[in-house]
């Protein structure tokens, strides 16, 4: 898993995809639950701890994270990577994208909520600003929702980096991930593999890790972008993924016992935590677990098919590449 490397004393490394208590978990709107429950303080300390040298926050389309632990110690900026996982889609299918964009502030965050509604508008706001970003587990969501190959395209032509690493999905996803690069790179496009753990505890964090050259985070970022680094890592497993969703069940339950955990939960909000309870005894997160896991392992296996007997060369002018050009003139 490496793109272009300079071997040598100076590699520096950091997990591009990691969560904290300020991503919010969207499909669980009427509890008010959240993706994960860990401190931006702890989640730094934690990535140090394993030899990170360079710490980013990527929350669900939020840089509060990162902005909450600056504001604790202002003295991390050097070595804190503000980012985000923004949520996009395809607007002509509904498919829902991930995004990790790096290097946020607050005006560009504002920007991006305004864009995000369509990834070739999204895409067209990022390259116009130069900013490192990157599609992240770009099977995850796929649901034939598109013709394999016709997917395999779209994501090349839109996305110069993409996760080859991820953590805590299945290795068909990765592995399939690995050929959508390496088929860009059968033809003639210049295309780079990034990893990230996609931890929402501690435990995973590290799982993946990426290796640049960079002595302070923006030149560390530079060679990030120019494909100058090289991934690490290993998937965490089905196994340790279900506990991480339970134990994620359990810290939420468990907020509620406290005064911030009660905070802006109304009484339907509470009604909807006590209905979940005996669906959480019955199995209903190991189901979606297991669901997600294994139709994403699925559909990696599709496109990797796919890919093996497809030696079509992609048009130069396909429909995504008028679609970025239009968002492009657009943003002008």
């Amino acid at each position: 898993m490496r793109s272009r490397l300079v071997a040598g004393p100076q590699l520096r490394k950091a997990d591009l995809h990691v969560h904290t208590c300020f991503s919010n978990f969207r499909h669980l709107k009427a509890v008010r639950g959240r993706d994960s429950y860990n401190d931006p303080l702890r989640v730094y300390e934690r990535c140090r701890e394993i030899g990170c040298e360079y710490v980013a926050i990527t929350d669900h389309d939020t840089i509060d994270g990162a902005i909450e632990l600056l504001s604790r110690r202002p003295d991390l900026e050097p070595t804190v990577i503000i980012g985000e996982e923004v949520e996009t889609w395809f607007p002509e299918t509904g498919q829902w994208l991930h995004v990790n964009v790096l290097d946020v502030d607050e005006a560009i965050h504002e920007d991006l909520s305004h864009v995000k509604r369509s990834v070739y508008e999204l895409v067209a706001y990022l390259r116009s600003r130069k900013l490192v970003h990157f599609l992240n587990h770009p099977l995850q969501s796929y649901r034939m929702q598109k013709k394999p190959m016709r997917f395999v395209e779209d994501v090349l032509e839109l996305f110069t980096h993409v996760e080859l690493g991820n953590g805590t999905l299945p290795p068909a996803q990765n592995r399939a991930a690995a050929g959508i690069l390496e088929y860009g790179r059968r033809m003639g496009l210049t295309r780079f593999g990034v990893g990230g753990s996609d931890a929402h505890g501690l435990r995973p964090i590290g799982a993946f890790v990426i290796l640049a050259v960079g002595d302070d985070k923006r030149t560390w970022l530079a060679s990030v972008g120019k494909g100058d680094c090289a991934v690490a890592g290993r998937e965490i497993g089905l196994v340790e993924l279900v506990g991480q969703a339970y134990e994620i069940v359990g810290r939420y339950y468990r907020t509620l016992g406290t005064p911030e955990g009660r905070h802006d939960m109304t009484t339907f909000n509470f009604l909807a935590a006590a209905t979940f309870v005996p669906l959480c005894l019955a199995g209903a997160p190991l189901a979606v677990v297991l669901a997600s896991y294994f139709g994403t392992a699925g559909v990696s296996r599709v496109v990797s098919r796919s890919l093996t007997r497809s030696d079509l060369p992609i048009a130069v002018k396909s429909r995504t590449e008028r679609a970025l050009g239009k968002e492009a003139e657009g943003l002008e």
